[in-house]
């Protein structure tokens, strides 16, 4: 098997430095750089149909392709390191962090009102057309799944719903009508917020509870070990890597509701020592190379389009050098033959009448009113002259008076020219 790795996972912010948005994509990426070092590429790809798993990220490496589970899988069997004590340990924290850490990323990222439209704004002008529009969705839906699957009662908790903000519409248009009823539902309206505001609190507060016991664990393990990393490791391991990408999503983005982030900086410094450390090792141009970037075309539908204007418009850059010099053609395209020549000017010509038919047809009705007067005008216009022009802008705008009064200037100036001639 040879050949660079290729991840294909969804894209990070370009407003940010992480790699990714995506906390399997992101923990993936940290496993390769981990790992394999200058020898992987991340490829920006939005379409989980081409995984065979259905889902992102997925991984690739000459004929070989590996999804889901598999990737982190076969990166550690090929890159056995330790003895067989320290990979069963790191096999069952790599275990428990899926969890336990991963639901309480997954819930602050999508499930917390503000943090989700921070996250959707992230996402969109990361995503090509049209998937942009849909994906942020269903990434959204896959979280609410995975955090069901471990806790059903988080969803929702800490923020409110899509049906309570719905909700609290409604009852703040009710509160417009004057009158008792209005009086009435004022007072019922301070009554549900003052619930809505123990629930907020409720549901932060049971979060807050379960990440303090995860990261109390976590925390305890970082003390016993005589290094800075996990099981007194000389250097990181792939466990520091996993840890350190999804705490990366809460403590290095700027969070409307940074619950997590507050919590870490506030109690387990540890935690954010080890974080910011592993982004230093595993992130930074000065100690490991980072991976190059590509767009997956075969995903992506603007350059599908972007082809095809090319295509139907192949007009060279009037930027770029045409000879090099010596002479020769930059351009690796051979030379067009008379009938590519005949065909490319039919069809510029081609477009040329159909312009020049629009724009005609536009001004012959009056759709595109001419501004000038005199024979010209006369002339292109139809016959209908500067007064047609008057009454077309006398109907979109309302300011006839003065117009038709201009308008009946030129006939009496008309008729006055016509009685002079027949007096000649």
């Amino acid at each position: 098997m040879a050949g660079r790795y290729e991840l294909h996972c969804l894209p990070g912010s370009h407003t940010h430095d992480l790699a990714s948005l995506d906390p399997h994509s992101l923990v993936a990426a940290s496993y390769l750089q981990l790992l394999c070092p200058g020898e992987w590429t991340i490829v920006d790809c939005s379409d989980p149909g081409l995984s065979p798993s259905g889902s992102l990220p997925f991984l690739k490496r000459g004929p070989d392709t590996f999804a889901g589970s598999a990737i982190l899988a076969h990166l550690l069997q090929a890159n056995e390191q330790g003895n067989g004590a320290v990979t069963g340990d790191a096999k069952a924290f790599q275990a428990l962090l899926d969890t336990t850490v991963l639901p309480l990323v997954l819930h602050s990222l999508y499930s917390l009102p503000q943090n989700w439209l921070f996250i959707r704004s992230l996402l969109i002008p990361s995503l090509p057309w049209p998937s942009a529009f849909y994906r942020p969705n269903a990434l959204r839906a896959s979280a609410r799944t995975q955090v069901d699957a471990l806790h059903p009662d988080w969803w929702g908790l800490g923020g409110e719903a899509e049906k309570e903000a719905e909700d609290e519409r409604r009852r703040k248009k009710a509160l417009l009508e004057t009158g008792v009823e209005g009086i009435r539902e004022r007072k019922e309206e301070e009554r549900r917020e003052g619930k809505e505001r123990m629930k907020k609190t409720f549901g932060e507060g049971k979060i807050v509870s379960a990440a303090r016991q995860v990261f109390t664990a976590l925390e305890s393990t970082l003390a016993a070990s005589s290094t800075p990393f996990f099981f007194s490791s000389p250097s990181p391991s792939p466990l520091d890597a996993h840890l350190s990408s999804l705490l990366s999503l809460a403590l290095y983005l700027p969070l409307p509701t940074p619950i997590l982030a507050d919590l870490i900086n506030a109690s387990f410094p540890r935690l954010w020592t080890h974080t910011a450390l592993l982004r230093r090792t595993l992130w930074s141009s000065d100690s490991l190379p980072l991976p190059p970037t590509r767009s997956s075309a075969s995903s992506s539908l603007t350059a599908s389009f972007t082809g095809a204007l090319k295509a139907l418009f192949p007009l060279p850059s009037p930027f770029s050098p045409r000879l090099t010099r010596h002479g020769a053609p930059i351009s690796s395209h051979p030379p067009l033959t008379k009938q590519d020549l005949s065909f490319r000017r039919k069809r510029y010509t081609f477009f040329a009448v159909c312009a020049v038919g629009v724009v005609g047809w536009a001004v012959g009705t009056g759709q595109m009113p001419l501004p000038f007067g005199g024979r010209l005008g006369r002339l292109m216009g139809g016959g209908a002259g500067r007064r047609g022009w008057v009454r077309f802008r006398a109907g979109e705008e309302g300011e006839g008076e003065d117009e038709w009064e201009e308008g009946e200037e030129d006939e009496d100036d008309e008729e006055e020219d016509e009685f002079d001639d027949e007096e000649d």
